[in-house]
């Protein structure tokens, strides 16, 4: 059998640890990979699949000093591994956006002010329009009132991380429908300033029977870029999709998670003034998750961009988010620090 010298080394960027393994005298790409990792006293043991790139990154749960072992399988079936430990220190743990303030005088760009949201649901079902408009003219039509928001007021300044969680059905998304200018409220008033990148609906936007190069197009159109701007950056846009070779494939045949690489990548070519994301990211695969991350992290950290995340990964939202507010069943239950918010609604399960 062959022998292989494996090493690795680690870089820590802001909020969590990427590893990187050396395999000398071999096709990197041939390999498998594994990676695990523990606290030295044995506790909080986390461990990745066999992946086929020789990096893996994690979130940093806390500061400490970590073990971790690095494993490789050739394809001659040769197994290799090497332990070490990783000590993580302030710079990696204590830098997440979580913990990162934004000025009290930055402009407000989103202002919800005593906002709710009424919707009229027929009380019977008619199956034609026959039925519905004989009813209509017998004033037959009953409707119930359904009451999506109930008075909610928050206000998200430009550069920060907000974050919004609640159950499911608890008015999260409709919430964000309305800063997006999708759906019109009810009650109260919702100003929003600047221009919006709306990543709310996994697939709005596209259409199925176009190629992903055509809807490219498509999607940059709808967010107010000319074809010009895209033709400019359509190299980029494909590279950080990581789709080059999927570019003539109509969008049928795509899997969620490459779709929502290409709405991720189109909506962030640019730096939006305000950035929408609803669960968007919990269809991709877990490199490209962390990938959407740092491009979230990078665009908050220029002061310049409102993130507005919702997401049902409390860990997501505590790693990215700056603040939270708590929508419960329409009704605003709390808003403020990350780690308040979150661990209210962590209990609210107990």
């Amino acid at each position: 059998m062959p022998s292989y010298t494996v090493d690795w080394s680690k870089y820590e960027p802001e909020g969590h640890v990427d590893l990187y393994m050396h395999v000398e005298g071999c096709d990197a790409s041939d390999f498998r990979y594994a990676y695990s990792w523990q606290l030295p006293n044995g506790g909080g043991f986390w461990a990745s699949g066999i992946i086929t790139m020789p990096m893996f990154g994690f979130i940093i749960p806390f500061e400490a000093n970590f073990i971790v072992t690095c494993t490789f399988v050739a394809p001659d079936g040769t197994m290799k591994s090497i332990t070490g430990s990783l000590p993580v220190g302030k710079r990696g743990a204590q830098a997440s956006l979580a913990r990162r303030t934004v000025p009290e005088d930055a402009e407000v760009t989103i202002a919800v002010r005593d906002v709710s949201m009424v919707f009229n649901i027929a009380s019977e079902r008619y199956n034609s329009l026959k039925e519905y408009f004989i009813a209509l003219h017998k004033h037959e039509l009953n409707f119930k009132a359904f009451r999506a928001l109930d008075h909610v007021s928050f206000e998200v300044r430009r550069g920060e991380a907000f974050g919004l969680v609640g159950t499911n059905g608890s008015g999260k998304s409709t919430m964000l429908k309305i800063i997006a200018g999708v759906l019109e409220a009810s009650e109260g008033e919702c100003r929003v300033t600047g221009t919006i990148a709306p990543l709310i609906e996994l697939g709005a936007g596209f259409d199925m029977e176009l190629t992903a190069k055509e809807n490219i197009y498509l999607n940059g159109s709808l967010l107010g870029y000319r074809k010009e701007f895209i033709d400019e950056r359509l190299d980029d846009i494909v590279a950080f999709a990581e789709l080059e070779n999927f570019m003539e494939m109509p969008l049928k045949n795509y899997s969620s998670g490459m779709v929502a690489r290409i709405a991720f990548a189109i909506a962030t070519i640019t730096e939006p003034d305000i950035l929408i994301v609803d669960e968007t990211l919990s269809v991709g695969d877990f490199l490209f998750q962390r990938k959407c991350e740092e491009r979230i992290q990078e665009l908050v950290s220029s002061g310049r961009v409102t993130v507005l995340l919702v997401s049902h990964s409390i860990d997501l939202v505590e790693n990215l988010c700056s603040r939270v507010c708590w929508i419960e069943k329409g009704k605003m239950r709390m808003v403020g620090p990350t780690r308040e918010v979150c661990k209210a609604y962590r209990e609210l399960g107990l």
